[in-house]
């Protein structure tokens, strides 16, 4: 997985989640204040559907791999380069909808309960932002 996801600094982490957080609360203040950010980097929501999406559809090495397992790593595959193009083409338009999907997808598959999406969303930021944070002291630590 580490191979396929792009690092992200902690920063950038916590600003892509808050934004997801953001529109799906529907905190149109909020979601606005983080937007024009946001908007300026159009690889920031499809770079942090990966971190959400890639572990849960990827191919583990857990298991043996099956038709099923290969399947479903192809899914979420096709899920994230469908969320890079929108972004690519639109991005200003396209970042609240991208939340929207990234937050339906926490919702559809993560989450305990349709109700559970933002302790979700704010569970998986928490843990995306110390393993970056972690990625980042170790990057330092080599470079002493």
């Amino acid at each position: 997985m580490s191979l396929l996801v792009p690092y992200l600094p902690p920063r950038l982490v916590q600003l892509g989640f808050d934004y997801v957080l953001a529109v799906e609360a529907g905190d149109d203040v909020q979601a606005a204040q983080l937007g024009s950010e946001v908007q300026q980097l159009p690889g920031l929501l499809p770079a942090i559907a990966k971190l959400i999406v890639f572990p849960v559809t990827g191919l583990s090495d857990d298991t043996d791999p099956c038709a099923d397992s290969f399947a479903l790593d192809e899914v979420g595959v096709l899920y994230v380069m469908a969320i890079r193009g929108w972004a690519t083409h639109a991005p200003a338009a396209a970042a609240p909808g991208i939340a929207m999907t990234i937050a339906h997808f926490v919702g559809q598959i993560l989450a305990d309960a349709p109700t559970d999406v933002l302790q979700a969303l704010q569970a998986l930021r928490d843990e995306e932002v110390e393993r970056a944070r972690a990625v980042a002291a170790s990057v330092v630590a080599l470079h002493r």
